[in-house]
Order: structure tokens, then C-alpha cells, then sequence
């Protein structure tokens, strides 16, 4: 394989996550933005105000559409990891309660941000 070129396995991981993350978060900050009840429940339960909710929600939409133009999917997949990434530690600490759900997202978006971090000109 040349310099530049990615596997094909690569490629499909790539693909896979790109959708996977993108309609996840998609879903996540539309359900933040329009409050849903679980979600309001939440960030009550963080003591830090529904600001917060609206700002995140913001968040996870641009993330999930960066992560959807190929070009800019590592942005997206990183701005994902910020996010969820401080939605595990605020379960940790805040709540204590399992972050199995957040930290299982970060991890898929560090992936895909990992993936594609020298694939940016896709």
C-alpha cells in the first residue's frame, strides 16, 4: 500500500462509525433540544440549570453533522468526544451512577476521531 492510501477495512470502519455517531447524536441533541422528559430530568439532577442541556444539545448537533462531510469528521468526532466525554465524568462524580452508556460513545468517537485524524482531507 502507498503512502496516503487507506485500507479498505479502514474505509468501512470509517463509514460505519461516520453514520452510527452521526445519527446517534443526531437523535441525542434533537431529543436535549426539544426536552425531552429523561433528558430534562438529567440535567436537573446535575444542579447546573437547562442552559446547559440547550448548550450540549447545540453541541451534539454539530458534532453529528461535522461527523456526516467527510472532511470534517474528525472535528466532529472530536468536539463528540468532548461532550459525551464530560457526560461520563458528570455520571462518575456528579451522579454516580454507571457511565457504561457515555463512556461506550466516547470511545466510538475517539475511534472514529483516532480513524480519521490523518484522513482530513477526505
Amino acid at each position: 500500500m502507498a503512502v496516503g492510501e487507506v485500507s479498505r477495512e479502514r474505509t468501512i470502519a470509517i463509514s460505519v462509525l461516520r453514520f452510527l455517531l452521526g445519527f446517534v447524536f443526531l437523535g441525542i441533541g434533537a431529543a436535549k433540544l426539544t426536552g425531552a422528559q429523561q433528558l430534562v430530568q438529567f440535567f436537573a439532577a446535575i444542579g447546573w440549570g437547562q442552559w446547559f442541556r440547550f448548550v450540549t444539545g447545540v453541541l451534539d448537533v454539530a458534532g453529528a453533522v461535522l461527523v456526516f462531510v467527510p472532511r470534517w469528521t474528525f472535528y466532529g468526532a472530536l468536539l463528540l468526544v468532548l461532550t459525551v466525554g464530560t457526560a461520563t465524568l458528570i455520571c462518575l462524580t456528579i451522579l454516580h451512577q454507571s457511565p457504561a452508556i457515555p463512556l461506550t460513545l466516547t470511545l466510538l468517537a475517539a475511534t472514529e476521531a483516532w480513524l480519521t485524524r490523518s484522513n482530513r482531507q477526505n
